[in-house]
């Protein structure tokens, strides 16, 4: 009788321990994703990919909106860890900001993937891996289009509807744009930050060529604006003015068809996206992965369009 009760108590314990593994063995992995804001169209694309792939391979996802603002987005990283997520993709608004939340990560161990804004070399141990467009070389095409468009001409003035002020993307794009300006002799006369928003462009648009009738050229430096910055110079009578895109959005390809623009620079959130959510799978199956790797951010023109997804 002793035997017996031992021997049924010992398989009650052996049940419980197998459903308390199984349980955890099934329960799905989850992935995080700190978006700079759900509300720029970039972002939009990019979080619809995510989701989709959590679907797809049964997992859950968490997605958080910091709207554009930097304490947010650190608090919603560090709700991301409570939480105890599989994963985070953390887009950051900031890349030096988010380096405290980015140590409490790596202390939770908790592995994150870098997209859209690049942080420094120094800080790369804190995290699984990097997956970005490079907008040096976005802000590098779309200056040398620009160069382009102008080199048969004496004058070489351009206007520039710019991003987010302090923004990586910005300052990146910028730190190619200027030495190409330079060189090619183009005079940037103003650049206004429209906030990546095509309503604040078209202000912005209407304010410079207000000032500047005569312009030569216009950038914008972000696909969401380009085409209110179009739609303002039609209304102005300025239809013939070059306009230089950067983005590759699904409204500059159409302009492209539509002759409206001369060129752009493309970038893809969908196929950052795919990039970020092949590495996290990766990690899942115990692989090791790069810890950088840019997208693909060809020029594009009305004769390649199809080189450039337009997935925004």
């Amino acid at each position: 009788m002793k035997k017996t009760f031992v021997c049924v108590l010992l398989v009650i314990v052996i049940s419980m321990f197998a459903s308390v593994f199984t349980a955890y063995a099934d329960e799905p992995v989850t992935v995080g994703f700190a978006a700079a804001s759900s509300g720029w169209p970039w972002y939009a694309t990019f979080i619809q990919h995510v989701e989709d792939r959590c679907k797809a391979n049964g997992w859950e996802s968490v997605i958080l909106s910091a709207d554009g603002d930097v304490a947010t987005q650190l608090n919603q990283v560090l709700d991301l860890i409570e939480k105890k997520v599989d994963y985070i993709i953390l887009g950051p608004l900031d890349a030096l900001a988010s380096v405290p939340a980015l140590e409490k990560a790596h202390e939770a161990g908790i592995p994150v993937i870098i997209i859209g804004n690049d942080i420094d070399e120094q800080y790369w141990d804190l995290v699984a891996g990097i997956r970005v467009i490079d907008d040096r070389d976005l802000g590098r095409s779309a200056a040398e289009i620009m160069a382009d468009v102008l080199k048969e001409k004496d004058s070489k003035k351009i206007f520039v509807v710019d991003g987010l002020a302090g923004q990586p993307a910005v300052t990146l794009r910028w730190e190619e744009m200027n030495p190409v300006f330079e060189k090619e002799g183009i005079e940037v006369v103003a650049s206004e930050y429209a906030d990546w928003d095509m309503v604040k462009a078209i202000a912005v648009t209407e304010d410079m060529v207000t000032r500047f009738p005569n312009i030569d050229a216009v950038l914008s430096i972000d696909g969401s604006m380009t085409a209110g910055v179009v739609q303002v110079l039609e209304e102005s009578g300025m239809e013939d003015t070059p306009i230089v895109g950067l983005g590759g959005t699904a409204a500059e390809l159409e302009l492209l068809k539509d002759g409206k623009i001369v060129g752009t620079a493309c970038q893809s959130p969908g196929m950052n996206a795919e990039d970020a959510m092949d590495a996290i799978e990766a990690l899942e199956r115990g692989e090791e992965i790069a810890k950088r790797a840019t997208v693909n951010t060809p020029k594009t023109f009305a004769d390649n369009i199809s080189d450039c997804p337009g997935d925004w």
